[in-house]
């Protein structure tokens, strides 16, 4: 019987252990939340933002183009929270840090004296991987490509061809904006939540999109750029991660055990630090 009891209650343990050893082996909030403050995280963020002020500042200087507003949002988190769950090539990290903004611009020059100025422009290395879309030229001829009957743009071989835009590794610029799409935020800020790091930000900070918009419809800017910008072709950029080595990832009960560690080590006559402990004296 005390056999039996033996072994129900140490079947009926093993979820409550396998749950405690997963809390143990996974960093706590808490701790995330350090490393996504810590100097490297912070350095890496800081590098990231210059990138983005860089590029948004060079689209603004375009002539003609005039700038309306820039969103930002910086999320911190554990990779499932990105729908990462398939290890890399070091393994899954136990943190993700990632930045993705989108700016907005108007101006009231057509798209075919605008699109050679933001090639000259220098802002990114425009064109899809293929090379057939996504270039100043594709946009190009596609504003002065035939229309077909049912509003298709056909190029010189009577093939259909795909709404322009200019696309790059670290950068995506589209345009001809519905209101709609200026004024909902993006990313959907309302709908993400973090226990880790959620910073969304907008600059002018208290900007009214829909005031803006109505102020550049009203003198003429009848034509809305978007930004946005990314990072291997991608709609946010991973600026940092964090594997499982570390203080972060051991924890205390790491920083327990070591302590007791070299306790052990130093012997019961000496206390914190190697000193003598109390009542004792160096021989």
């Amino acid at each position: 019987m005390n056999s039996f009891t033996y072994v129900l209650g140490h079947l009926l343990s093993l979820p409550g252990r396998a749950l405690e050893a997963g809390r143990r082996a996974w960093p706590t909030d808490r701790r995330l939340r350090a490393l996504a403050d810590s100097p490297p995280a912070r350095a890496a963020r800081a590098a990231e933002r210059q990138r983005i002020g860089r590029t948004v500042a060079a689209l603004g200087a375009v002539a003609g183009v005039e700038h309306l507003l820039t969103r930002i949002s910086d999320h911190c988190d554990r990779p499932q929270a990105f729908g990462i769950h398939a290890p890399g090539p070091q393994g899954r990290p136990a943190l993700v840090c990632r930045m993705s903004a989108s700016a907005y611009f108007a101006t009231r020059e057509d798209l075919a004296v605008l699109l050679p100025r933001i090639e000259a422009a220098g802002l990114a290395a425009w064109g899809s991987p293929d090379g057939r879309t996504g270039s100043p030229a594709y946009a190009l001829r596609w504003q002065g490509a035939e229309r077909a009957e049912d509003g298709w743009r056909l190029d010189p071989e009577g093939w259909r061809m795909t709404a322009p835009d200019l696309s790059s590794p670290g950068a995506l610029l589209h345009w001809d904006l519905t209101d709609s799409a200026v004024l909902r935020p993006a990313p959907s800020w309302e709908r993400i939540a973090s226990r880790v790091r959620l910073s969304n930000e907008q600059t002018p900070p208290d900007a009214d999109a829909a005031e803006l918009l109505r102020t550049a419809r009203a003198d003429g800017r009848a034509l809305v750029l978007q930004l946005d910008l990314r990072t291997d072709w991608r709609a946010a950029c991973t600026y940092y991660t964090a594997g499982r080595g570390g203080p972060a990832w051991r924890g205390r009960e790491h920083e327990r055990r070591r302590e007791q560690g070299r306790g052990r080590e130093q012997g019961p006559d000496h206390g914190p630090g190697g000193e003598p402990g109390p009542g004792r004296e160096r021989a």
